[in-house]
């Protein structure tokens, strides 16, 4: 893996500040719905440029596991989240509240994975709490764009009650997974990685929009910046794949190290 060129404690910052701030501005009318979209890029991002650090420890098969178990802890975090603001009687809570449970109950997995399961990777606990800040930021980012608001009881009855909560789970998987797994190796580099991983978010904010018609008068604007959206990152995806299979070429060598050396 090359090393980062935006530093991981840049986009950290920038994805959960203005992704929290964002998910409270989606109730603006019309508008409400693009920052929802901002939201959801920036958790995106960020859950894929955790796990580029993960994969460095060779873990195979357990980043998949990783990625699954801990969307699934946002899951649990943005439903527990919801009801607590809801009995507090403070759903301005909400995301905050499913935020801090993300947290919480990662940082309880790493234990004990590290106690019971002897993991010994340095990096876990702070992986497994950005992962899952990235993924309940990304859910809950989603439901306010299906609803167009982050009004607790719209989100209970369109997004939970119906079970299309699941979907969004899925879909976030997908999302954070599969640009690491298809730009990995010696020569992995992080503008092509989330690159992919910004073109991941921009489809899947393709469903999510088409979805919204339900509840949204406005869908069909929010899918024309999610089609925008995924054509640019997606172009400048491949513009960094062909740059990068160009120095392999033009060298005739392939990387020899895993910080992508020639």
């Amino acid at each position: 893996m090359a090393d980062d060129l935006i530093p991981s404690q840049i986009i950290i910052l920038v994805s959960v500040i203005l992704g929290t701030i964002s998910i409270y501005l989606s109730s603006i009318s019309i508008i409400g719905g693009i920052f929802s979209i901002i939201a959801t890029v920036l958790a995106v991002v960020m859950g894929t440029n955790t796990l580029r650090h993960i994969g460095k420890y060779s873990l195979g098969t357990g980043i998949p596991s990783i990625i699954y178990m801990l969307t699934a802890c946002s899951l649990v975090s943005v439903i527990a989240g919801l009801f607590i603001s809801l009995i507090l009687n403070q759903t301005i809570l909400f995301p905050i509240l499913s935020l801090i449970i993300a947290v919480i109950v990662s940082l309880i997995i790493s234990l004990i994975c590290k106690v019971i399961f002897k993991i010994q990777v340095e990096i876990l606990p702070r992986s497994f709490m950005l992962i899952a800040l990235a993924a309940t930021l990304s859910i809950v980012a989603m439901s306010t764009l299906i609803v167009s608001t982050s009004d607790t009881i719209a989100i209970y009855n369109h997004v939970i009650k119906n079970g299309l909560i699941i979907l969004l789970m899925i879909i976030t998987v997908m999302a954070i997974q599969n640009p690491y797994n298809s730009c990995m190796g010696p020569n992995e580099d992080q503008y092509r990685t989330l690159s992919l991983s910004m073109s991941n978010a921009f489809l899947m904010l393709i469903v999510i929009s088409i979805i919204s018609l339900l509840n949204n008068a406005y869908w069909y604007i929010y899918l024309i910046i999610a089609f925008l959206g995924w054509l640019i990152t997606i172009r400048q995806y491949f513009k960094y794949t062909k740059q990068q299979a160009a120095s392999v070429r033009w060298s005739g060598l392939w990387p020899n190290s895993d910080e992508g050396d020639l």
